[in-house]
């Protein structure tokens, strides 16, 4: 339920959550959750009302969802927290780091994060197996800014300059322009959605194992070698659920202006 703290936490703080959602809760710091430990929650429309972490705060989160986040300055939807298998979507910081600041993510999905300075998707962030698609910075690094990402796809995203990354250390991973280091492809990545790639992708079996940790996105292994991003190409037959939708970036525009909508694709698909 929506809660307010003058300083750490609107949602908890120092707690162990387990399939939880917080949503609507505001702090200085931390809007949704500090110094906690979250295992498949949902945190939601939370704001960090001075500071960082509109979601989470200096918190540990696993197999958990971050949407529409936010923060006055940095990490809008976590700051200075560990991600594994983690979905951050929609997320937005008025400075740094629209989806994440100065975290440590593995096997995660940035997607549609907004940052007003730099780091629409990741901001100073040690990013593993992680895919960051369709974010966006009025400044510098769309994709991640002063980050290392290894075995990482970051494509698609836009920012005022260098769309995908700027000032980051990059091994084993897919973006445009090649950032410099061992084994970095510039290929696009081939998604068949917001985070899965297509079984003739040019991430699969591009990855280094010596990166690789855990599973995948979808809980499954990886292989060796690892693809690149946060999901490996499933062997066997694909079953599950399919969404789909169509979204625009504005609800209401002008006569004749052009929109650019987007179609968001989720589950095992090919």
């Amino acid at each position: 339920f929506p809660g307010w703290s003058w300083s750490d936490g609107g949602g908890a703080h120092e707690s162990t959550l387990n399939g939880c959602t917080l949503s609507g809760n505001s702090a200085m710091e931390g809007g949704g959750v500090t110094f906690s430990t979250l295992r498949n929650c949902v945190l939601t429309g939370n704001f960090s009302t001075y500071m960082s972490g509109g979601g989470a705060f200096l918190s540990t989160l696993y197999n958990c969802t971050l949407s529409g986040n936010s923060a006055v300055w940095y990490g809008g939807g976590a700051y200075a927290g560990t991600l594994k298998n983690c979905i951050i979507v929609g997320n937005s910081a008025c400075g740094n780091g629209g989806g994440t600041a100065e975290s440590k993510m593995e096997n995660c999905l940035l997607s549609g994060n907004t940052a007003k300075l730099s780091g629409g998707g990741a901001s100073a962030g040690s990013l593993t197996n992680c895919t960051l698609t369709g974010n966006s910075a009025a400044n510098c690094g769309g994709g991640a800014d002063g980050s290392t990402l290894y075995n990482c796809i970051v494509y698609y995203n836009t920012a005022a300059q260098s769309n995908n990354v700027c000032a980051v250390t990059a091994a084993h991973s897919c973006t445009t322009p090649d950032p410099g280091g061992t084994g970095n492809i510039t290929n696009e990545p081939a998604l068949v959605s917001l985070g899965h790639i297509a079984p003739n992708s040019p991430c699969v079996g591009k990855g280094s194992a010596a990166y690789a940790a855990g599973v995948d996105i979808d809980g499954e292994s990886w292989r060796n070698p690892p693809s690149i991003g946060c999901d490996e190409v499933w062997a066997g037959a694909l079953t599950g659920a399919l969404a789909a939708a169509l979204q625009p970036p504005v609800m209401t525009a002008a006569t004749h202006a052009a929109i650019t909508f987007s179609a968001p694709i989720d589950g095992r698909c090919t």
